[in-house]
């Protein structure tokens, strides 16, 4: 298993809203996700708020996942 940052779309099942959330994603080793969670979005100290901010920066040059890229269960999300 592995994660990374990435930004996930969303679409309100009420409304059709759509929205774009950041998430820590994990993967099988295959590479196949396996579900997401809200990102600790805190650290120590400012070099590590400057680490978080520069791997939020690389997910969102990653192709954009979509809720449903995810089954039912995922990790940890409200």
């Amino acid at each position: 298993m592995y994660w990374n940052h990435r930004v996930i779309r969303f679409v309100e099942k009420d409304t059709g809203d759509v929205f774009h959330k950041f998430a820590e994603v994990f993967y099988e080793d295959d590479g196949s996700l396996m579900g997401y969670h809200d990102p600790f979005m805190w650290s120590e100290d400012i070099a590590g708020m400057q680490e978080l901010a520069d791997h939020l920066l690389k997910a969102t040059a990653q192709p954009v996942l979509e809720e449903s890229d995810f089954e039912e269960v995922t990790l940890g999300n409200d």
